[in-house]
């Protein structure tokens, strides 16, 4: 295979962001937890780092924030977990888009990548097997993150190398 000398441009990032999006809706609305872990894998790089820092609302009023320093085997960690807790029925709405900002391309294979997340959730809350989903309640989470990433090309595709985040995390809990 001949080596990309070309650099990462600004388009190239554009296409891999909106490609973890439309991935990341296909894959929630599936709901398949193997399949998850490994999209997970394949697009984070081994050493990759996260550093997060969340505000939580709940029905419009501040609840508390997170400060959280993840590595990847740690979001894997996480992702497991989900996948346990959250059953293929339990996602009744998902959707992620992405706002690029600035694209900074350092040589060929890497770039620092600033971008706002959105992120929206509806999870149905577990209930009787007989009753309705209209039955059940439900949780919305609504995420905005304004992150800067590093991306590599790594064997031939992008992955993220690491991610400094920042954002709020809006949650209704509906009858």
């Amino acid at each position: 295979m001949k080596p990309n000398t070309e650099g990462l441009s600004t388009e190239d990032i554009r296409k891999y962001f909106q490609r973890i999006c439309e991935e990341a809706e296909g894959l929630m609305r599936d709901y398949d937890p193997r399949l998850i872990l490994e999209w997970t894998d394949t697009n984070l790089i081994e050493g990759a780092c996260f550093q997060v820092d969340v505000r939580i609302q709940k029905d419009g009023a501040h609840t508390g924030s997170i400060a959280m320093t993840l590595a990847k085997e740690d979001i894997m960690q996480i992702g497991g977990l989900f996948g346990a807790v959250a059953g293929k029925g339990a996602i009744a709405d998902y959707t992620l888009d992405m706002n690029l900002r600035e694209v900074i391309t350092h040589g060929t294979d890497a770039a620092t990548v600033k971008v706002t997340w959105h992120e929206h959730l509806v999870v149905n809350a577990p209930g009787h097997p007989d009753a309705s989903s209209e039955a059940r309640g439900r949780l919305t989470a609504d995420a905005e993150a304004d992150c800067v990433h590093l991306v590599v090309r790594e064997e031939g595709h992008l992955a993220l190398g690491m991610a400094l985040c920042s954002g709020t995390v809006r949650l209704t809990v509906s009858d």
